[in-house]
């Protein structure tokens, strides 16, 4: 199926090319799977990068959306590479990590990337923003909803920036008094045989796009147990997360297209370094919360920035 929407995209272009004038540019973009946080900053890339003046009418932008495995980002990467696009525009780490060691001279802009220097994504090709938002926060309002003392980690080992969230995770326990208990699934439909009931009494999900494509059934699997769910991705919270804690899926989307209108106009992007997110967003699910007799605490609603009810 992804085969046949790349062929598609190619014939598409080369029927319109022949009825509208060439674009200047062409973007590639690389979307880990089809989530919804992805979904919201590339809305954002596209708006934003039409502000910068780049749209329809000079740039050509080609959208993948590969399977959350590593043959599929790269093979992505690879299929850019070939193409030769002037900019590579990534969403998520594994497919920027990929890309990276497909090519060494396109320029690649990254959004929605966990501490990407600690996970090794540093080229001179390379910019992009960090979607880093510290795990000692989340842990901090996650307690005051629930005290708990073992906390499920759903994450996948092939995704370095989901392992570097659990290794984060684990470096807070003794301060805040509480174990880790690792659930690794490396296929989204690895998520139907996690169980929590007396194995954790909260759960928190990784910034892995393995994870968050099963996100709904690691919800189910927490509301059968009655425990509370947490994430550090976007748009997590209006599919049942009862507390998220995320970079703003806006602002990595206008960070990606200013870096990438840069790059368009002629620079360097060795010259753009790293950005980290500004923005931060706490959203609470407390329809979610009521399912599971949860009270959240007042002072709590009033840190949040949005509260779905």
């Amino acid at each position: 199926m992804r085969r046949v929407h790349w062929i598609l995209l190619i014939v598409l272009a080369t029927v319109f090319s022949r009825y509208a004038p060439a674009a200047d540019k062409t973007i590639g973009v690389i979307m880990s799977g089809n989530l919804p946080f992805y979904q919201e900053v590339h809305k954002a890339f596209v708006r934003a990068l039409a502000r910068e003046g780049y749209d329809h009418r000079n740039v050509d932008t080609l959208l993948q959306m590969p399977s959350a495995d590593l043959l599929s980002w790269t093979n992505a990467a690879r299929k850019f590479t070939v193409t030769e696009v002037d900019v590579l525009v990534i969403y998520g780490a594994p497919a920027t990590l990929a890309a990276i060691k497909e090519t060494r001279s396109i320029p690649i802009v990254f959004a929605g990337v966990y501490d990407p220097v600690a996970i090794g994504i540093s080229a001179r090709n390379v910019t992009g923003i960090s979607s880093k938002v510290p795990v000692t926060s989340l842990v901090k309002y996650l307690k005051k909803i629930s005290p708990f003392t073992r906390i499920a980690m759903v994450y996948n080992e092939l995704e370095p920036d989901s392992v570097r969230q659990l290794k984060e995770l684990q470096q807070l326990e003794r301060q805040y008094g509480f174990e880790t208990v690792r659930m690794a699934i490396k296929r989204p439909e690895d998520a139907r045989r996690l169980v929590f009931a007396g194995k954790a009494d909260a759960v928190l999900i990784s910034v892995s796009a393995v994870a968050n494509e099963a996100l709904d059934t690691i919800v189910r699997s927490a509301r059968t147990a009655g425990i509370p769910t947490a994430s550090q991705t976007s748009g997590t919270a209006e599919r049942g997360v009862i507390l998220s804690l995320s970079p703003s899926a806006l602002e990595q989307g206008e960070a990606a297209a200013r870096l990438t209108a840069h790059i368009l106009r002629g620079e360097n992007p060795a010259n753009d370094s790293i950005e980290v997110p500004r923005l931060v967003e706490l959203v609470l699910n407390l329809k979610e919360a009521g399912i599971l007799g949860i009270k959240v605490p007042s002072e709590l609603l009033t840190d949040a920035t949005r509260v779905i009810k």
